[in-house]
């Protein structure tokens, strides 16, 4: 946060789910917005009931983290239900087609190939429309 222009950024001791737990028992408003990410198979933990991240492939509200269901790819990143089904959790239509190619194919084409050819450019925080996915930010 503080590389966003932010200065008075502090840790929380317990983190953002012993805070807001601590908040509520002492009947303190909890100032933190949406789902915490953590780090283990929850992926977040809803702190308020507002929603303050879109989809990465279609742009809705939407504040679920996912692991691209494509072996090779594994990215993380946020996907709605109605994209999850069309992309059959995956992050792009290539890797959708990937994952449905026989294990072996699959293992095929991963052999020797370097996990860098994301399609989510994490520096920039939008998905290249390369791919015919559209950038939700425009």
């Amino acid at each position: 946060m503080k590389h966003n222009g932010f200065n008075k950024v502090w840790h929380i001791e317990g983190g953002i789910i012993e805070y807001a737990r601590k908040a509520r028992e002492q009947g303190l408003p909890v100032r933190f917005i949406g789902k915490n990410f953590v780090f283990d198979e929850r992926m977040g933990e809803r702190i308020s009931d507002e929603i303050i991240a879109h989809c990465h492939q279609c742009g809705a509200p939407c504040d679920s983290h996912t692991n691209c269901k494509n072996d090779g790819c594994h990215l993380l990143f946020i996907q709605c239900p109605v994209c999850a089904e069309k992309y059959k959790g995956c992050c792009s239509e290539i890797c959708c087609e990937e994952s449905a190619l026989p294990p072996e194919e699959q293992r095929r084409r991963r052999a020797g190939r370097e996990n860098g050819n994301k399609i989510f450019n994490k520096s920039r925080g939008r998905l290249n429309t390369t791919l015919g996915i559209p950038d939700p930010t425009e």
